[in-house]
Order: C-alpha cells, then structure tokens, then sequence
C-alpha cells in the first residue's frame, strides 16, 4: 500500500492500523510492531513515540488511546524511518507526500464525497473530517522541499 492510499484510508475510516480512541495500549503493541519510546505521565497518561507515529494515552488503571499522530514531517531527515514501516507495517512512505496524492487516492477509493473541513493555520491548511476526527496538516506556505515538507506537502495527520 501507498503512503497517501494510507493515509486516505485512516483520514476515512478514524483509524491507524486498527487504532482509534478508546483502544488498550496492548492493541498498540499489536498493531506497531516496531520499536518506541514510552513517556509516563501524571494521572495515569502515557505517551509513546515509534519514530513516525505517536500514540496518547490516558485514564487508570488502564490507560486508552486519546489521540496520535503520523509525523511525516519527520521523514525526510530520517529515511530509516520509512524503511523501518515499510517493513513492519507493508506501507511505502516517501519522504514526501503531496496533499494532491492523499485527495487523488480518496478519489480513486471512491471517498472523494468525505466531507472535509478546511481551515488556514497560519502558513499551513487543517483539512479534517469531522466524522472521524482526523484532521491533516498540509504546508501552505512558500517555503520549498528541503529538509522540511514545503508547500503543498503533508505535514502530519492527528487522530482525535
């Protein structure tokens, strides 16, 4: 699968791999086979960080998942990281993705009808789907591909 058919697909459905808010961490462990670094929190909240995803979790005794991110903002200055996926997960990041891609692959799934939500966040554009509570982070600005996504670029995409 590709990046932007992924992403389309967890812009749609308001799930990554299978998560969405309210599942255990032991589903996280499940559904990203890869390394992360976990942060423990008061009040029972925990934060872990795989590389290009991070995953929010809160409440006890039993901490569930409130919110994530895929932080694609991270690949270009480190391609492990889409290797890494690649191999764990069977989907094929670039290190950039276009917005234009992600719209082209909700088309081609036929979810072109998602209602999204555009706003202008400073230099960049929030487009999210309101049933799902996905939102993506798109680069509005000038700024060009470098070490960064430029403009029209994904920045991120949150769930939650």
């Amino acid at each position: 699968m590709t990046g932007p058919e992924f992403i389309a697909a967890f812009l749609a459905a308001g799930s990554l791999r299978g998560l969405r808010p309210g599942s255990a961490v032991a589903d996280a462990d499940l559904a990203l086979p890869v390394d992360f670094i976990e942060e423990e929190g008061a009040g029972g909240s925990l934060r872990r960080d795989y590389g290009l995803v991070e995953l929010y979790f809160s409440g006890e005794p039993d901490p569930v998942l409130t919110g994530g991110s895929l932080e694609l903002h991270r690949l270009p200055g480190d391609p492990a990281l889409a290797a890494e996926w690649s191999s764990a997960t069977g989907v094929d990041v670039a290190p950039y993705t276009a917005w234009s891609e992600v719209e082209g692959a909700l088309a081609a799934a036929g979810l072109a009808a998602v209602a999204l939500e555009c706003t202008t966040q400073g230099d960049y554009l929030e487009c999210r789907n309101p049933d799902t509570k996905v939102s993506v982070l798109v680069v509005d600005g000038e700024d060009e591909r470098d070490d960064w996504p430029g403009h029209g670029d994904l920045w991120s995409v949150s769930l939650g």
